[in-house]
């Protein structure tokens, strides 16, 4: 281990357990509620801020909450108790820090992962990672809301559930170490994985189909008023004509002339309204 590693161990307090009885009779196993509570009140504690709370300490787990860093389709976002509102929108991704950090020592392990109620929100990660011995810092990861629906999320909302692990002994001679920081990945820094901010593909070509369906529409809106005006124009053009006794020549139709009054008046009136309809769709554009 580097001198930088072995000072960060012994500053963290993260070598050895302080309560060495408990391994007199040593079984690995998921630490329950009260072991999680012991090793929170050591300094530093195993989860920061820690509240004794049963919403967040359960039987053998403790709910992480989400913190005020996040990320949306890439846009940088900082959540606060006046702002603490997080939309992801259908098949968006947003990457999230969490709350509370961890120190975990050198003879325990955390696994972490999604409530089961986010889950069935339609909130999808592919959790379950291991947090290694010795990692002190907030964790972080994307969520994916494949839903159909915008997910809202809350700054300090119940997000995750963690767990911990005994580990075999730790013990240095025998090749155990510890979880090693990497300087360009600082654990406070929601950009020291996301380096290119993640986006989401399903979405970007969801958004891209939509705006081509909506340009086909109108499109077709265009069509279709073009066609409009051609017809008026067309029957305008045939009362102008029968106005001017063309048909009352071949046919010697006394009432024409009535006839060719109404088609020019109809024709009339869908010509101003292809010119209305025009004017309208023009302005809400």
């Amino acid at each position: 281990m580097s001198e930088e590693g072995e000072k960060l161990a012994e500053d963290k307090g993260l070598r050895r357990d302080p309560r060495d009885e408990v391994w007199t009779n040593w079984q690995g196993a998921v630490l329950l509620r009260d072991e999680i509570r012991k090793y929170c009140e050591n300094d530093p504690k195993l989860i920061d801020p820690f509240l004794d709370d049963k919403k967040l300490l359960k039987p053998a787990s403790y709910h992480l909450r989400l913190g005020n860093r996040c990320r949306v389709n890439g846009e940088d976002r900082n959540l606060s108790e006046g702002d603490p509102v997080l939309k992801i929108p259908r098949h968006g991704i947003a990457v999230v820090r969490t709350l509370e950090k961890v120190n975990i020592p050198g003879f325990l392990i955390a696994r972490w992962n999604l409530k089961v109620k986010m889950v069935y929100k339609g909130l999808v990660w592919v959790g379950s990672l291991q947090v290694d011995p010795g990692y002190s810092g907030y964790l972080f990861c994307p969520l994916y809301n494949l839903s159909n629906e915008e997910q809202r999320l809350e700054y300090g909302e119940t997000l995750f559930t963690i767990d911990f692990v005994r580990t075999t002994f730790y013990d240095e001679s025998k090749g155990c170490e510890l979880w090693k920081p990497d300087p360009s990945r600082p654990t406070d820094c929601l950009g020291a994985l996301d380096t290119d901010r993640l986006k989401s593909a399903p979405k970007e070509q969801f958004d891209r189909m939509s705006a081509e369906v909506e340009n086909m529409g109108s499109e077709i809106r265009r069509f279709q008023q073009v066609i409009f005006v051609v017809l008026a124009i067309i029957i305008a053009a045939v009362a102008a004509i029968a106005s001017l006794g063309v048909f009352g020549r071949f046919t010697g139709a006394q009432s024409l002339n009535w006839v060719s009054i109404g088609i020019s008046v109809l024709a009339i009136s869908m010509a101003s309204g292809a010119l209305l309809l025009s004017l309208i769709r023009r302005k809400k554009k």
